[in-house]
């Protein structure tokens, strides 16, 4: 059998904060004025303002699947395991 050698990934772990949408009536008690949201992928891209991370690789072709764009001002912690 013969195995291929695969390129090493790096995954990313990302707690962030996003702004929150309510419906309806609310009191002030019940304000949510952001959200906080973990979400975890294979690393895309990353510069200076944003961190890339999608869901899926196709390995022949090298394209990605359902990619998130993540403002770095909003992230408030990121682990990256590479693999």
């Amino acid at each position: 059998m013969i195995r291929k050698r695969l390129d090493r990934k790096t995954i990313a772990f990302i707690r962030w904060f996003d702004a929150s949408y309510q419906r309806g009536e609310c009191t002030e008690e019940e304000l949510i004025p952001k959200v906080e949201i973990e979400s975890a992928g294979l690393l895309v891209a990353e510069n200076e303002e944003s961190v890339s991370i999608a869901l899926d690789q196709c390995g022949a072709d090298k394209t990605w699947r359902y990619i998130e764009h993540i403002p770095k001002v909003n992230i408030l912690s990121i682990r990256r395991v590479t693999m």
